[in-house]
């Protein structure tokens, strides 16, 4: 896992009037925090931060006051309309130590369920881990290729690089290879006029100058009343 540098700076003021400020001038507030340590409050370029997402990173060598503070991306808050960064919350890592971390699932496929007219579903795009920081792989793959109709994957099936163990229960879903629910085909008005339910009528008939719907015209079989 390769690390990357993110210039930081300390963050004076607080409250949204502040960070609105410095979002204005392309800049993100944030928190470098960590167990046992103080929280800073910082602000970041938004340009540097967006190119460190495009190239995936994880472990982010932070430059605050001449020192690099190894962190990763605990979690980020987002504008909901704008899908622009509001706010980063930096955890503190030892490069030494273990961590848990998400890292994302690649499917390798298409299965041979697929093959034969099944889906693929993904209960899971991400599985936790505990690594070393430096040991962290860039995602996990999953072959899938040989899995049938009804196949299944989960977190015990995963094959992790050598230092890595996942840290979640074993039994957790990850995949499976389900049947296509085909949808009902619609039903006949031969059919359905035999069944006891009645009818829904989509559109109203035509009503007669009188308020009543109009009678139903006579079977041209029907004989004509004899005149007397």
């Amino acid at each position: 896992m390769q690390t990357h540098e993110l210039k930081a700076d300390r963050r004076e003021g607080v409250g949204s009037r502040s960070s609105r400020g410095l979002r204005n001038d392309g800049r993100i507030p944030a928190v470098l925090c960590g167990k046992g340590t103080e929280s800073l409050a910082l602000h970041v370029s938004a340009k540097d931060f967006e190119d460190l997402r495009k190239k995936r990173a994880r472990i982010v060598m932070l430059q605050l006051d001449g020192m690099s503070n190894a962190a990763v991306v605990h979690e980020v808050a987002w504008d909901t309309m704008s899908q622009e960064p509001l706010h980063v919350d930096f955890q503190r890592i030892n490069m030494n130590e273990k961590i848990e971390i998400e890292v994302s699932i690649k499917v390798r496929g298409p299965s041979k369920g697929e093959a034969a007219g099944g889906i693929l579903l993904v209960q899971s795009d991400a599985v936790k881990v505990r690594c070393l920081p430096l040991e962290t792989p860039e995602s996990i793959e999953v072959d899938v290729r040989a899995l049938d109709l009804h196949g299944t994957v989960h977190i015990r099936d995963l094959k992790l690089p050598p230092g890595v163990e996942a840290a979640e229960e074993a039994s957790h879903l990850v995949l499976s290879i389900v049947e296509k629910v085909e949808t009902a085909a619609p039903v006949a008005v031969e059919a359905a006029a035999t069944t006891a339910e009645p009818e829904v009528i989509a559109k109203a008939p035509k009503k007669d100058e009188a308020g009543d719907a109009p009678a139903a015209a006579p079977a041209k079989d029907a004989k004509k009343p004899e005149k007397k």
